[in-house]
């Protein structure tokens, strides 16, 4: 921590020098996530650990500071610091891991390079099939590169690439591709696609023996068609496919396919949403428990492979989730409020789940070379 405290007071020292910077940026993002599943007590057709109850309760702040010039370009310092509340570990802080990134920006176009927070991406468009509401909380950071362009209606098209793990004795080699985009037509239709290739790949041995050099290839498409449209409430139609392409080379080369079909319906007002999810098909997750070695060795993936919703591994070919949630914002949009009731069901059993979370974003221009030198005058 003192050293990301050193860095951060030495780029503060060399930024605000007129002949390097235009403008000298202070931000903070502070987010409270609370999240409680209610799984106990069911039988689920969803075999694994992960669909226990529990509860994620935790609080991040990504504190940056940052020089612009040119108005377009960006460069950022800062750290991302994690509590889970209760942890007895940690003396100090659960995590604290650094923010380094390049960002250039016009009114149509993004590009993102190093170390960067998740709220730079359009993640709000990709389902929980891809991520759960924990992963995007817990997985804050990207390392990598973001490419975007906005068109008109807010239609979009974006690339990202995130490398998530190092080839080392603590992790696998990892990264993932995203890709994602949408287009508004003029009459309330839209068409859109979400996209992600994982890498997920070997691991050196702690212990110098033998290493882990299996590979697994993930593949996930959602192309999707909707309808937008106001009738007193605020109306969101739309049907899509979850089709999936995955392989494990090291037990067999053949694909896996597996893929459900999409059936949203969602309707708003007054910050209040209900939103009515319908996935009906295969297991998503057929590498969920991994393998069993020669040597009884069981070699398992879990959610570090499939981080989406656990409910999509149900054997019963049906998986609801239905939720109820209310959001605003306030004083400009710093402040963020929301809570949500989510309801999961795959025709065997129902499980609930409790999300709230707090939010504050600001970003603070505290030095303007321009400015600094008519006062001078």
């Amino acid at each position: 921590m003192k050293r990301i405290l050193l860095v951060l007071a030495l780029a503060a020292g060399i930024l605000v020098r007129p002949a390097a910077a235009q403008e000298l940026l202070v931000g903070a993002d502070f987010k409270m996530y609370f999240d409680n599943k209610e799984f106990g007590g069911n039988t689920f057709a969803v075999p694994g650990l992960d669909i226990e109850s529990g509860t994620d309760f935790a609080a991040r702040l990504a504190a940056r500071l940052g020089v612009r010039w040119e108005e377009k370009n960006s460069l950022y310092f800062g750290a991302d610091m994690l509590q889970n509340f209760g942890e007895r570990s940690s003396s100090f802080l659960s995590e604290v891991k650094p923010l380094l990134y390049y960002q250039f920006e016009t009114p149509a176009v993004r590009a993102v390079a190093g170390i960067f927070t998740r709220d730079l991406m359009h993640d709000d468009d990709y389902s929980t099939a891809f991520f759960s509401p924990v992963e995007r909380f817990r997985h804050n950071r990207l390392n990598g590169v973001l490419a975007s362009y906005r068109g008109q209606r807010n239609s979009y098209v974006e690339f990202v690439c995130d490398w998530e793990g190092m080839y080392s004795t603590v992790s696998r080699e990892k990264f993932r591709i995203l890709l994602s985009g949408r287009h508004y037509l003029k009459h309330c239709f839209y068409y859109g696609v979400n996209y992600s290739m994982f890498h997920f790949a070997g691991q050196k041995s702690p212990t110098g023996g033998e290493e882990t050099e299996n590979v697994v290839d993930l593949q996930l498409l959602n192309p999707c068609v909707g309808v937008r449209f106001n009738a007193f409430f605020d109306f969101d139609i739309k049907v899509g496919l979850l089709q999936s392409a995955q392989r494990d080379r090291s037990f067999g080369h053949t694909w896996e396919t597996p893929r459900m079909a999409e059936i949203g319906l969602k309707m708003s007002r007054w910050g209040l949403t209900l939103d009515e999810r319908l996935y009906l098909g295969d297991n998503m997750h057929p590498f969920f428990h991994g393998h069993t070695l020669e040597d009884g060795t069981v070699l398992t993936y879990g959610r570090e492979l499939y981080p989406g919703e656990s409910f999509f591994r149900t054997t019963e070919k049906v998986y609801s989730r239905t939720s109820l949630s209310f959001r605003r914002t306030f004083f400009h949009d710093t402040l963020s409020v929301g809570a949500e009731f989510v309801a999961h069901h795959d025709g065997t059993a129902l499980g609930t789940q409790q999300l709230l979370e707090v939010g504050v974003k600001l970003l603070k221009p505290v030095y303007n070379s321009k400015n600094h030198r008519k006062h001078r005058r």
